[in-house]
């Protein structure tokens, strides 16, 4: 065994070093990172909505001669050079077929913005709810949901990465799952929704890993009633989006998630899963949007990323995954 010689000019010299390197964190303090902003889209068709043309009315939109779907979507987040994450149900390929989807896949990625995947198994798989234990086990979760990331990598071309489940339904076997596929991130965690079968206590806003997969949670903030409301155009203006912005920037969150459908720009005539068609257009939801991507862009240290951006950036800065997980509140005006 070689006898170990320490040199005490080298140890003054790495002592100095590092007392330097504390001085230095002392003054700069932790890592600023900027404050990521996500646009995600559900896309996805279900008969209940659209009985009469299911793909063609809730993924285009399509509506007395104009598409009011993604089209509408991908142009309005062009117009700031903002990118979109258009999480797309591939199992609909159960109901219509591959081609209109491959459609819609493929026109997401020719325009430049990101695809990533999103399932409803129960619209889609005919003994879901007979069999509904069964399709939450880890043989059955891993079967459905490894058979919609097999379609979206088909029609991509690329490995599928990003996740959002459809209804915020996710239970620890989906992270097993989406471990074993290769999905790297999921989008789905709804603080105090009743279908999010994990404990979403573990983050609210924040940014965490859970079982070795990131989680970004769709941001919420808490009404004067404690309630958790997400910003959703459909509900949100971009006054209320504008000051959890702010708030969510200044408690250091890293990411704010804005929540929009494919067809959030249509007005239905009955409630969610009631047979209807589109009677009108929404308006006010087109607005609510435009506006909230008016106070991004009017934001300074905002920063809209993909998926795929988000991930890398989570993997070469792991210590963004500590930033706050503050759930702004709305208080009640004093009396």
């Amino acid at each position: 065994m070689r006898n170990l010689v320490l040199n005490p000019r080298a140890i003054s010299g790495h002592l100095l070093s590092g007392i330097h390197r504390i001085r230095q964190s002392l003054k700069t303090g932790p890592k600023k990172h900027p404050h990521f902003v996500v646009i995600t889209i559900d896309n996805e068709a279900r008969r209940e909505r659209s009985p009469e043309a299911p793909v063609d009315r809730l993924f285009w939109g399509r509506y007395q001669g104009r598409e009011y779907g993604i089209p509408m979507i991908m142009d309005m987040a062009d117009a700031f050079g903002y990118p979109a994450i258009f999480f797309t149900d591939t199992l609909t390929v159960r109901s219509y077929g591959k081609e209109p989807i491959r459609e819609v896949c493929q026109e997401v990625l020719r325009r430049g913005h990101d695809c990533a995947l999103h399932s409803h198994p129960e619209l889609h798989i005919p003994d879901y709810q007979d069999r509904f234990d069964y399709y939450w086990t880890d043989e059955g979760v891993r079967s459905w949901l490894g058979e919609a990331s097999d379609y979206l990598a088909e029609f991509t071309g690329q490995p599928t990465r990003a996740y959002r489940a459809g209804g915020y339904r996710v239970s620890p076997a989906s992270f097993r799952a989406m471990r074993d596929i290769g999905i790297e991130a999921d989008f789905s965690s709804l603080l105090g929704h009743k279908q999010c079968m994990i404990d979403a206590s573990y983050c609210n806003n924040g940014v965490r890993k859970y079982d070795g997969v990131y989680e970004v949670p769709v941001s919420v903030y808490h009404d004067v009633k404690g309630t958790p409301r997400k910003l959703d155009v459909n509900w949100r203006t971009p006054e209320t989006f504008r000051w959890h912005l702010q708030e969510a920037m200044a408690a250091g969150v890293l990411c704010t998630t804005i929540f929009l459908h494919s067809w959030s720009f249509l007005k239905f005539d009955a409630t969610w899963l009631e047979a209807t068609e589109a009677v009108g257009v929404d308006e006010e939801a087109i607005a609510n949007f435009q506006g909230m991507l008016e106070v991004v862009s009017e934001t300074p240290g905002t920063q809209v990323v993909t998926s795929l951006e988000l991930i890398d950036y989570l993997k070469a800065n792991p210590d963004a995954l500590n930033a706050p997980d503050t759930i702004p509140a709305i208080r009640p005006a004093a009396a």
